[in-house]
């Protein structure tokens, strides 16, 4: 009667040793590297229809967008085959690629250097 017990409970710790192995390897991996290279770039979007062009600058993995409102920055998250930023109010924008608003696509964004 012990003997189904002991298969069983030495199973579930294989299956969980195996899975906290798996997930420490993901954890761990290494960052991909830099996003967007350092330097002076026009971050365009057009979310809804509506365009929107602003002077930027990356800096040690920073985007700092010049508005009329003064510098807003934005921490780069560097994901495999580039980065994105979150505004802070659902909006995240894929560098040079899609905007979404939560799960909706909004529209799209470039960052062309100058």
């Amino acid at each position: 009667m012990k003997k189904p017990r002991r298969l069983i409970a030495t199973g579930a710790f294989a299956l969980a040793a195996t899975g906290a192995a798996f997930v420490g390897t993901v954890v761990t991996a290494p960052a991909a590297s830099a996003a967007v290279a350092p330097g002076n770039y026009t971050f365009t979007t057009v979310n809804f229809g509506i365009p929107s062009a602003a002077p930027a600058s990356v800096q040690d993995g920073v985007l700092t967008l010049f508005s009329p409102f003064g510098a807003i920055n934005y921490q780069i998250i560097d994901v495999p085959g580039g980065g994105f930023i979150d505004s802070g109010q659902g909006q995240r924008y894929y560098l040079g690629g899609e905007n979404f608003f939560g799960p909706f696509l909004i529209g799209n964004n470039t960052l062309a250097p100058r």
